[in-house]
């Protein structure tokens, strides 16, 4: 969004708010809170709905064996109650007894069989392989006790297990079909999908949910939810007290809004990385200057990080170099490659390249434009012309996996997983994440994936960053502060796992 859009954004939010103040904030009278997200989930399959927004909803619904402490990073009780490694391969379950699915019906290990060796399917589509293509088989040892055996040994699969493997119905989804399932979703978590329509949609707590597991009890007897693709729209609505919560906040409304006597806003750390992904592989162009590592070395040169991060990004956001969030296991930030900003240099390497002239390529966005036009006029100055289509997540992400673009300015949450097999093995695998395809990192990366031993899995993936950044795949960007939004009196906390939790949220008494 260019500046003048944003004058313009603040303007009109101050004069929304003048016509809306009046308007009373319904969810402390009904123990409601209406929230309001950017993007209309494709459903709510959680293998499926791989958008930030959908994340946010599936955990919500659904349940994963395990509950990792959003403050602590513990693995607790949710599904199951006690877990052990047997062997290098294989976990073992035991599971909550007299646990039962929003539909009445009892949760058992046939339920937990289905649904991971449905998912573990690559036929299935499962959005982001990475969080299933390490499960072998799950065997059901009795009605309440599973076992989970993976590939090869896999010593981040606790963290998977607890991020991004939620549990469904087996009798229910096979009865109505998997597209059918998510548009009707039936779960064990702490709400319950009621009704919706183009738009909306209710989720109401869930009465029968056990209370001794980690999510607790919510507070909050129902979640109403509007779609609302524009920002601006969005803010207004949380200012006339329509909607009582938003995210994806631009940093540069956040103080105003904070301003404001009834709105509380702030900014919050997340694990997300943004990234200038390069078609390397030539997808998108069998004669893409994304071959040659010359240009992706250039790229890498043209772009102003610093200067995007002071003004744009804002909070704690800081410049990464690596293709991984600093705190997970395996990111080792000194085995990058490093580039300074420095267009000239970004020249000659395009001359040296065989573009003295510069070239056009197709880009794709989204989230906030003016991070892509930042981003599209600094490779403009080196002679670099980016088409730049902003839309919405889900159709930005799928023209990068589909080889549509030569590039794309994306972010990746790696599921709030705090291991590299969720951000370098997601992107670097030979998936149709990956535009490098480049033989030697995907190696690598099954190396790192492989490796009980720490030491050993963490050398694998130093060399992986090396390889990545040597040869310039990527551009890291910076890592992504959350912009939140709240009708004041909501109790709520943001976490860095950017994993909102109206389970543990409450209106003040």
């Amino acid at each position: 969004m260019r500046n003048l859009n944003r004058k313009t954004l603040i303007l009109n939010t101050v004069a929304a708010f003048a016509l809306c103040v009046g308007s009373a904030s319904a969810g402390p009278a009904d123990n409601s809170l209406t929230i309001g997200i950017g993007e209309e989930p494709p459903g709510f399959d959680g293998y499926i709905s791989t958008a930030r927004d959908g994340v946010m909803i599936t955990r919500h619904l659904f349940d994963m064996l395990v509950y990792r402490n959003p403050e602590t990073f513990e693995y607790e009780p949710l599904l199951a109650t006690e877990w052990s490694r047997i062997d290098d391969l294989t976990w073992e379950f035991k599971l909550r007894e007299g646990v039962t699915f929003h539909d009445g019906s009892a949760f058992d290990a046939e339920d937990v069989v289905w649904t991971l060796t449905t998912y573990a399917d690559p036929e299935t589509g499962a959005r982001s392989q990475a969080s299933v293509s390490w499960i072998d088989r799950v065997e059901a040892v009795d009605p309440m006790t599973v076992r989970i055996i993976s590939k090869n040994p896999f010593p981040a699969a606790m963290e998977f297990i607890a991020g991004s493997l939620p549990i469904y119905p087996s009798d229910y989804a096979q009865e109505v079909g998997l597209q059918a399932f998510g548009q009707a979703p039936v779960g064990t978590g702490p709400y319950r999908y009621v009704s919706g329509d183009s738009g909306q949609f209710t989720l109401e707590a869930f009465h029968d949910y056990y209370t001794d597991g980690g999510k607790g009890t919510p507070s909050i007897q129902t979640l109403n939810v509007r779609i609302i693709p524009d920002t601006a729209t969005r803010i207004a609505e949380v200012i006339g007290g329509n909607v009582e919560w938003i995210w994806n906040v631009p940093e540069d409304q956040v103080a105003q809004l904070d301003g404001l006597p009834h709105v509380t806003a702030e900014l919050g750390s997340t694990m997300r990385i943004a990234m200038v992904a390069m078609d390397a592989a030539g997808r998108a162009n069998p004669d893409s200057p994304m071959a040659d590592v010359n240009v992706r070395r250039a790229i890498n040169h043209a772009i102003d990080r610093e200067g995007i991060v002071a003004n744009l990004v804002g909070g704690d956001g800081e410049v990464i170099d690596v293709p991984c969030y600093p705190m997970q296991f395996g990111c080792d930030t000194s085995a990058a490659v490093t580039y300074d900003y420095d267009p000239e240099r970004a020249r000659e390497l395009l001359a040296e390249a065989g573009y003295p002239d510069g070239f056009r390529i197709r880009m794709s966005s989204y989230r906030d434009r003016s991070r892509a036009e930042a981003v599209q006029s600094n490779l403009a100055a080196v002679g670099i012309t980016a088409d730049l289509e902003m839309v919405q997540a889900r159709a930005s992400f799928s023209s990068w996996r589909e080889g549509g673009v030569d590039l794309w300015y994306g972010d990746w949450g790696s599921f709030s997983i705090a291991d590299a097999s969720a951000s370098i093995g997601n992107f670097f695998d030979g998936s149709s994440n990956d535009g490098a395809r480049d033989q030697a990192v995907m190696d690598l990366i099954a190396e790192a994936g492989a490796i009980v031993d720490e030491d050993a899995r963490l050398a694998a993936y130093s060399e992986a960053i090396r390889e990545i950044s040597d040869k310039a795949y990527w551009v890291p960007m910076h890592t992504i502060v959350m912009g939140y939004a709240y009708t004041t009196g909501l109790d709520f906390t943001p976490h860095v796992d950017e994993l909102p939790r109206f389970f543990l949220t409450s209106w003040s008494e």
